[in-house]
């Protein structure tokens, strides 16, 4: 049997909330809609560029979910609903 703690006091906050995002697509699939991501993890490339670890639902027919690499910038935060038209690259 695991451990249970039963300490009354509340419980610290994570250090980052979760995150939902919209992956916009590369410029070679550019004209797809953004797909469903939860965002993992930041980390800095060698030029310095930003890359996301992002865990991404995508759609159409055989919807599947993956966990990848994307960069920084294909990112769109969510604020729950769809995107109608997001934002240039």
């Amino acid at each position: 049997m695991g451990f249970v703690d039963r300490d009354p006091k509340p419980k610290p906050r994570a250090r980052e909330p979760v995150r939902h995002v919209w992956v916009r697509q590369s410029r070679e699939y550019g004209s797809l809609k953004p797909w469903a991501g939860l965002l993992i993890e930041w980390r800095k490339d060698e030029s310095g560029s930003w890359l996301a670890l992002v865990a991404v639902v995508s759609g159409g027919v055989g919807n599947h979910m993956g966990v990848c690499w994307v960069a920084g910038d294909l990112l769109i935060p969510s604020d729950g609903r769809e995107p109608v038209d997001p934002t240039p690259r």
